[in-house]
């Protein structure tokens, strides 16, 4: 009996050691990432994906739709109903953002909850380039992780779309974290 346990636990133990090993972070800092950035600018997109936020150990989940249409760009914020909650506008050419809440009982606490995760609106910005830009040293085994602000930014994965994108992308800052698992991207 104690045989077939070990030989039940023996590929469990060693699975986790080499899937633990493959997952090791390439570091890299802000400036490493701008030099390699591609020089190609999209003018236009769609991407949606889950978004899952954690402030103090507490979470949030829920869904995103971003589209960019000539630096022009509409983030709908969904709850797990399908519900819009928010929606995000940018506009890139006077680097505006504004902030609109579905429900009026909730909209100062939804642009609150907002500006307390990006800080400036510029990181807004930021992230779409994040979000639109790997790492060039990311791949389908190997984790990137950039730090940026104070923020140390994670790219898990490789999407298959016209267009390399990370299929993760992780924003972790003190007690906030801040997932986006990419399902799709139109370009």
């Amino acid at each position: 009996m104690k045989i077939v346990l070990i030989l039940l636990l023996l590929p469990i133990f060693f699975g986790c050691a080499n899937i633990h090993q493959s997952k090791n972070d390439i570091p890299l800092n802000y400036n490493e990432y701008k030099e390699k950035l591609e020089a190609a600018k999209i003018k236009s997109f769609r991407l949606s994906g889950k978004i899952f936020l954690y402030v103090n150990e507490k979470g949030l989940s829920g869904r995103m739709r971003w589209v960019s249409l000539n630096g022009n760009d509409t983030v709908e914020i969904y709850d797990p109903f399908n519900s819009i909650v928010a929606k995000i506008s940018l506009a890139e050419s006077t680097r505006n953002v504004s902030f609109e809440s579905i429900s009026p009982s909730h909209s100062k606490e939804t642009k609150n909850v907002i500006k307390h995760i990006f800080g400036s609106s510029d990181n807004i910005f930021i992230l779409k380039k994040f979000l639109l830009s790997p790492p060039s040293e990311l791949s389908e085994n190997q984790s990137v992780s950039i730090d940026f602000d104070d923020w140390i930014i994670k790219f898990s994965g490789i999407l298959d779309t016209n267009h390399r994108v990370s299929k993760i992308v992780e924003y972790n800052k003190g007690n906030i974290t801040f997932k986006i698992f990419i399902n799709q991207l139109e370009i």
